[in-house]
């Protein structure tokens, strides 16, 4: 039977924790080691951690270093044959983690699998069914604000969801952990995308159902979330699309993306979009460093 480490990532998220851990703890696939990742809270959520479930492990850092940094400790601080990772802000269902493990152990290419993500202040809406990845350069969420009761086939997607994902760890080992630059938003998306040229599926598995609270988990980031996508979509692009797709999809990218910056620029947010812009002029050696290295050693031609 393979290992599984699930990390859940905190950040101030004390409401949260009692009906995520106790999700977990009703999971039928029982061969799992749990670790809480405490992101620099400034609650009691680490005194309520410890009080209420002395047998579960933290993880402490200080300061705060983002969701990619957050989870990457984890990861490295785990050993499974899979990590799992979790948002606080999800109650799993009992069947979620078996489903996910059983879609990775059903071929050895699957690297990574997405979880049916549902909106917990409506349970018939979807949040996301896996991650879709667009000609016009940018990511969406597969069946966002569809009926609960679609997207029931097990199937091949572009990516998965960092709020519960599943991740082979050798997968991980030959392709890098989350992009710590990124700090958070698009990080997932970015990964998916070196896990598909380095010539790994990603697999949506339909019965592996968690309840998510939409968007509580950035809550305390918004300030900087326009920033932080309207940067990040581009190192996506820079970093992963190969040379040929790139001047193939060009046009549509281009407007895409500059009909985004005006529409946050006319919306009150010109000096967060002038601000992504600079991030990726002043990352772009460090940017085009990684993108050699992932095409140098991408699998799957640009076809």
């Amino acid at each position: 039977m393979p290992t599984v480490d699930v990390v859940v990532l905190n950040y101030n998220g004390r409401r949260f924790l009692k009906p995520c851990i106790d999700a977990l703890r009703a999971q039928t696939w029982r061969g799992f080691d749990l670790l809480v990742v405490d992101n620099g809270s400034t609650d009691d959520s680490v005194e309520y951690l410890q009080r209420e479930y002395p047998d579960v492990r933290i993880l402490e850092l200080r300061p705060n270093v983002g969701f990619c940094g957050g989870n990457n400790r984890g990861i490295e601080a785990t050993s499974g044959d899979y990590v799992v990772l979790l948002n606080n802000d999800t109650e799993a269902t009992p069947g979620w983690l078996d489903a996910l493990v059983r879609a990775a152990e059903s071929s050895s290419d699957v690297g990574l699998c997405a979880s049916k993500m549902i909106r917990i202040s409506d349970r018939a809406t979807i949040d996301t069914a896996g991650d879709v990845f667009y000609t016009h350069g940018v990511a969406g969420k597969r069946g966002s604000g569809e009926p609960s009761t679609r997207y029931q086939v097990p199937e091949p997607v572009f990516g998965a969801c960092a709020g519960a994902a599943l991740y082979r760890r050798s997968m991980l080992a030959e392709i890098g952990l989350l992009d710590e630059d990124f700090f958070a938003t698009d990080e997932d998306i970015d990964l998916s995308f070196r896990a598909q040229l380095r010539g790994y599926r990603c697999v949506y598995a339909p019965d592996a159902i968690v309840y998510h609270h939409v968007g509580a988990s950035l809550g305390a980031f918004k300030g900087h979330a326009i920033r932080r996508v309207r940067r990040n979509m581009i190192d996506v692009l820079l970093k992963n699309m190969p040379a040929s797709l790139l001047l193939k999809h060009a046009l549509p990218m281009l407007a895409y993306h500059a009909l985004g910056d005006l529409y946050y620029a006319c919306r009150g947010a010109p000096l967060q979009v002038l601000l992504a812009r600079w991030d990726n002029v002043r990352r772009l050696p460090r940017t085009l460093a990684k993108r050699a290295a992932i095409q140098r050693t991408r699998r799957l031609s640009a076809r």
